[in-house]
C-alpha cells in the first residue's frame, strides 16, 4: 500500500494505492498519528485493493481510531463494496462514507462550527 499525501485548502486528501497487506499498516498508523492528527482528513481509497484478511483488521481499527481521535472527524471516499462492508461490520459511526473525492471535501464546508 502506497499513501500519496496532498493538500485541498485546509484540508489534507490521502490517496490510498495498491494492496492492503499486513506489513503496511504499522507505517500508516504512524503516519495517521504523527503527521495528519487534528487535521481536516479525506482517505480516498479508489486504488486500494482488498487482498485477503490480512492486515484488513489492523487497517480499520487504525482507521476507526484515528476517526474517534481526530476533533474533526475524516471522510472516506471512492470505498469499494468489500471495504464498506467491514466499516459496517467495525464501527459504521465512525466512518463518514461518500462516492467521490468532490463530495467528501464539500462536507467540511456543511459541518458546523464548534
Amino acid at each position: 500500500m502506497q499513501a500519496k499525501i496532498r493538500k485541498d485548502g485546509d484540508v489534507t486528501v490521502v490517496e490510498l494505492k495498491g494492496r492492503l497487506d499486513f506489513e503496511t499498516v504499522e507505517p500508516f498508523r504512524e503516519t495517521c498519528n504523527d503527521v495528519l492528527a487534528n487535521s481536516k482528513v479525506v482517505f480516498n481509497l479508489s486504488e486500494l485493493s482488498f487482498v485477503g484478511s490480512s492486515g484488513i483488521g489492523a487497517f480499520v481499527n487504525t482507521l476507526r481510531d484515528f476517526s474517534r481521535s481526530n476533533p474533526v472527524p475524516p471522510r472516506f471516499c471512492a470505498v469499494r463494496t468489500e471495504f464498506q462492508k467491514v466499516f459496517k461490520a467495525t464501527d459504521e459511526e465512525a466512518f463518514r462514507l461518500f462516492d467521490d473525492e468532490r463530495s467528501a471535501l464539500g462536507s467540511f464546508l456543511e459541518e458546523p462550527v464548534k
